[in-house]
Formats: structure tokens, C-alpha cells, sequence
């Protein structure tokens, strides 16, 4: 036998009722429909978090690019510097 799903009037939860032995199977919470003000301040926070999200990665590869060419510039003035051994050895 199928089984129906009927809104309690009681806790405004979805039930699930088995028709053959009339005994309620399970139930399940039901979705809360949000308001428009709720959706729109949710959205609100959100559009904050991502836009300190992106602030702060291009931020930090504005550091990066400053931090590579110091290095670049540092390791082009010093005419101390060899060429490293090689890692790889072809014999």
C-alpha cells in the first residue's frame, strides 16, 4: 500500500502515514519559507563576506608581487651569487 504525506496541525511538520497499517512511518521537518526581509539581509551579509573575502586575496597577492621583485631586484644587484649545482644527474 502507498503511503501518504499529510501536514500536522499540530507542529506544522510533514508525517508519513502507511495507509495499510494506519501508523504514522516517519516525519520530517517542514521548510520555513523565508521572508523577503530575511532573504534580502541574508543576502546582504553574504555580499559583505565575500566582498572582505576578495579585498583580502588581492591584498595578499599585492604583497606577493611586492615581495617577488625585492627578491628578484636583490638577487640581480648581488653579483656574489653562482649559479646552483644541479639536482639532476645525467650519468
Amino acid at each position: 500500500m502507498p503511503n501518504i504525506e499529510v501536514i500536522c496541525p499540530c507542529c506544522d511538520n510533514i508525517l508519513v502515514v502507511d495507509t495499510f497499517a494506519k501508523e504514522v512511518v516517519s516525519h520530517r521537518e517542514r521548510k520555513k519559507k523565508e521572508s523577503l526581509e530575511e532573504f534580502l539581509k541574508h543576502e546582504k551579509e553574504r555580499e559583505k563576506e565575500l566582498d572582505s573575502k576578495f579585498a583580502e586575496a588581492k591584498e595578499k597577492e599585492k604583497n606577493k608581487d611586492e615581495y617577488l621583485r625585492k627578491k628578484f631586484e636583490e638577487a640581480k644587484n648581488n653579483k656574489d651569487l653562482k649559479d646552483p649545482a644541479p639536482s639532476i644527474v645525467w650519468d
